[in-house]
C-alpha cells in the first residue's frame, strides 16, 4: 500500500500535535483548536494562518491568527504552510497547537489577535 505525500505529511503533523501534548511544565499554556483556514500568509520574518472565529467560543473571536518565525527549522514552516494551503483547498480544518501566553516570540504577532504556532495537523 502507498501512501500520499500529502496523507503522509498529515499524520506526521498529527503525530507531532499528540507528541507535543505529553506532560510538562508548560502544559497548561498550550492548547489546541480547530481551525477552518481563511488565510494563509508568508511575510518578510514570519507566516501566518488566519482562522474564522467559530461561534460562540469566545476564545476564538479574540485570537485568530496563529504565526511561526521564518527563523524556525525551515521544513516544519514548509510543511505548515503546505498543510494550512490543503486545508485552505479542501475546506477541511486544521487542528493548530499554539501558546496561549506567546506572541512576543513571532514578530508581527500582535498580542491582541495572534498567539505562537506550535503545530499543525489536517484532520
Amino acid at each position: 500500500m502507498t501512501i500520499q505525500p500529502m496523507r503522509l505529511m498529515a499524520m506526521a503533523a498529527a503525530f507531532c500535535v499528540a507528541a507535543f501534548f505529553g506532560t510538562t511544565s508548560a502544559e497548561a499554556a498550550r492548547q489546541a483548536r480547530s481551525c477552518d483556514v481563511d488565510q494563509v500568509g508568508v511575510m518578510e520574518n514570519r507566516i501566518h494562518i488566519k482562522c474564522v472565529p467559530i461561534e460562540g467560543q469566545a476564545n476564538t473571536q479574540a485570537i485568530y491568527y496563529f504565526a511561526m518565525t521564518l527563523s524556525e527549522d525551515s521544513r516544519k514552516v514548509d510543511n505548515v504552510i503546505a498543510l494550512a494551503i490543503a486545508a485552505k483547498q479542501t475546506r477541511k480544518p486544521l487542528v493548530i497547537a499554539y501558546d496561549t501566553a506567546d506572541y512576543k516570540s513571532v514578530p508581527g504577532c500582535d498580542g491582541s489577535n495572534c498567539r505562537r504556532l506550535l503545530a499543525a495537523a489536517l484532520e
